[in-house]
């Protein structure tokens, strides 16, 4: 939204929250949440069409589009406004039963991940589709100098910020199990789940980090990993990349991240980042880093040129924008 306003558009948002509960804690909560969502996502589908029809909009862009149905898609195609949706995701099956039907529907999508062209195309017949990788937004993602208070609450040799799966608890109750003596911090939802004993008191500071709390969190850590979640419903691979490959980089920080061929095609092994195949190999790669400080502040350097040179979310909506300029000249 923000980069679509610096690139001079009038922007206007209807944000799913708004219509649809999500973030109902108690368990009665949630499933009167579940009882009423598909009133909710009419509700919100009707707010979405009124909102391109008073706006007379040039263009909707939906952010993964979960709640986004196929019939709002068409209606608000046939006002004359193109359709986009740039999806995040390794799954179009785990996420509701709206989006299979609403995807082929749109003037195009945007995959994150390179195998997702694939699945829309076989399992969706969708061939309107590119790729287009996540990036970091500068407002937020930016090197912050940290406060001892900061450091009291993220410092850490080794942190992992990301919702908890059965891979990446495997992964780090091996390092826990191997480097006891490591400072490791893990945040994010859902490691309640976790059942690793070398993990037992690591997770119960787990939680969610949003705004700068995330961005500290990083710049407090030696080493920020990036382990990838597995393949979910229907996904054709494991995840290749993902968005705190970039902004791990962006705020500064030193990312070890699970080797991909996606990964290496944006961020050079040894140069920009760090990388490590399996459990075993994770656990060697964080002894080497954390021996070799000065070459680890180097690479952190050269990831975050990197990373800054190619991969905002400006360059990302420039890109959405320079391809709806020659759709719409087509048309016109």
């Amino acid at each position: 939204m923000k980069a679509l306003r610096r690139a001079g558009w009038a922007v206007s948002v209807v944000p799913e929250w708004e219509y649809i509960p999500l973030k109902w804690g108690a368990f009665s909560m949630r499933a009167l949440g579940r009882l009423i969502r598909p009133v909710a996502v009419r509700e919100f589908n009707k707010a979405l069409i009124s909102e391109v029809c008073q706006s007379r909009a040039d263009m909707f862009l939906s952010f993964k589009g979960m709640f986004v149905t196929a019939e709002a898609v068409k209606v608000i195609r046939a006002q004359g406004c193109f359709a986009y949706c740039f999806f995040p995701d390794n799954s179009f099956f785990a996420h509701g039963p709206w989006l299979p039907h609403a995807l082929p529907e749109y003037d195009w999508v945007y995959s994150a991940k390179s195998f997702g062209l694939r699945d829309l195309r076989e399992q969706l017949g969708m061939e309107r589709t590119s790729l287009l990788l996540h990036g970091f937004d500068p407002d937020l993602h930016r090197p912050l100098e940290l406060t001892p208070a900061d450091l009291d609450e993220f410092e850490a040799d080794v942190s992992f910020i990301g919702t908890w799966s059965p891979k990446k608890e495997r992964y780090l109750a091996v390092l826990a199990t191997s480097r006891p003596d490591l400072r490791l911090r893990i945040w994010g939802a859902y490691w309640d789940k976790a059942r690793s004993q070398p993990l037992k008191k690591v997770v119960r500071a787990a939680r969610p980090l949003l705004g700068d709390s995330y961005v500290r969190a990083i710049c407090a850590s030696k080493i920020n990993l990036g382990i990838l979640s597995e393949r979910r419903k229907r996904s054709s691979a494991d995840d290749q990349i993902t968005s705190r490959t970039f902004h791990i980089p962006a705020s500064g920080g030193f990312l070890l991240h699970e080797r991909t061929p996606e990964v290496l095609n944006v961020l050079k092994e040894n140069v920009e980042i760090g990388c490590f195949g399996d459990e075993e190999e994770i656990v060697a790669a964080v002894e080497h880093w954390l021996e070799q400080p000065s070459q680890r502040v180097a690479v952190a350097e050269a990831g975050y040129q990197a990373v800054v040179a190619s991969h905002s979310w400006d360059q990302r909506i420039g890109v959405i924008l320079r391809d709806h300029a020659h759709r719409r000249d087509r048309v016109v």
